[in-house]
């Protein structure tokens, strides 16, 4: 017979180890979309962008993103769309971006937005499909 309290430890310790393995995976996942074309070119145009560097300050940090969130933070492979908190020495904010896949050029970054934390109410657009700026450029495909 088995006591309960050898029962009580060997559940703690099986769900320590669940729960490590969720946040490893996790982290993994969050870590190969970091490492994206799209995601990459997003957060190079905001470094690139005047107006959101003197609104922020150097240097620009990704602080995250909720991988859970299906609604704002997706890719299907042609499409990507993601809310990524930003943090600069001055302000920090988050960063709404939009792109599609090119087949010839590879990623093309539709529509940049930076939201900050001093100004919740207000949204900046850094790029948007009308107005192409410079500081969106596309990465080409791997």
């Amino acid at each position: 017979m088995i006591s309960n309290r050898t029962l009580a430890k060997v559940a703690v310790y099986v769900g320590v180890a669940g729960i490590s393995s969720v946040m490893y995976m996790r982290s993994k996942i969050e870590e190969r979309i970091r490492n994206t074309d799209y995601f990459r070119l997003a957060l190079g145009a905001l470094r690139r962008n005047k107006g959101a560097v003197n609104l922020l300050g150097e240097p620009i940090k990704d602080m995250g993103f909720d991988i859970s969130d299906s609604e704002h933070n997706q890719c299907d492979g042609q499409t990507a769309q993601f809310e990524v908190a930003v943090k600069g020495s001055k302000n920090r904010g988050t960063l709404y971006f939009w792109a599609t896949r090119n087949n010839e050029t590879g990623w093309l970054l539709d529509r940049l937005e930076l939201e900050i934390k001093t100004e919740p109410d207000k949204r900046f657009i850094l790029k948007n499909s009308m107005n192409q700026d410079s500081s969106a450029t596309a990465l080409s495909q791997q």
